[in-house]
C-alpha cells in the first residue's frame, strides 16, 4: 500500500470542486442530498470596489450565515442589513426554508431582531470560551405571501 498523507490546504477550486462531486455521487448513491453549497455576495461601490459582503453555506434548505463584514469607513449606512436581507432573498430563491447565525456578539442580535431575527439557543464557554448564540430566521418561500387575493 501506498504511503498516504493528510494536509491542510488553502481554499482551492479544483479541490472544492472535486469533494463536491464526490458527495453528489455519494448523495446520489444514498439518496441523501444534503451537499454544502458554499455562497458568497459581494457588495461593490460604484466603481467596482468591495466595501462588504458575506458567506454562507446552504444545505437541506437551511442557509447557515458563517461571515458577515462591512470595511470601516462604510459602516453605518445600512450596509450591513443590505447585505443580510440579499442573503435572505438569494438563499430562499436556492431553496432554503431558514437562515441560521450563531454570533458572540449581542449587538448583532438586537439588529437582526429589527429583521425578523430571533434567538433560539444560548451556547456558554463555546467558541474561544465565549456565550454565543444561535440566531435564525424562517424564510418565506419564493411567491408565498399573506396578502389576500385580489378581490371581485
Amino acid at each position: 500500500m501506498s504511503e498516504l498523507t493528510i494536509r491542510e490546504i488553502d481554499q482551492d477550486e479544483e479541490f472544492s470542486d472535486w469533494l463536491g462531486e464526490v458527495l453528489l455521487n455519494e448523495a446520489e448513491t444514498s439518496g441523501r442530498a444534503f451537499q454544502s453549497q458554499d455562497h458568497h455576495l459581494v457588495l461593490a461601490n460604484e466603481i467596482g470596489d468591495w466595501i462588504g459582503g458575506l458567506r454562507y453555506a446552504l444545505r437541506g434548505g437551511v442557509a447557515h450565515l458563517m461571515e458577515l463584514a462591512v470595511v470601516a469607513q462604510e459602516r453605518h449606512q445600512g450596509h450591513g442589513p443590505r447585505v443580510l436581507a440579499a442573503c435572505e432573498e438569494h438563499a430562499g430563491l436556492s431553496g432554503a426554508h431558514l437562515v441560521e447565525f450563531w454570533t458572540q456578539d449581542l449587538r448583532s442580535e438586537a439588529l437582526m431582531a429589527a429583521f425578523g431575527w430571533r434567538r433560539v439557543l444560548e451556547r456558554p464557554e463555546y467558541i474561544g470560551g465565549e456565550t454565543w448564540y444561535l440566531l435564525e430566521k424562517e424564510l418565506t418561500p419564493p411567491g408565498d405571501t399573506d396578502e389576500d387575493e385580489t378581490e371581485d
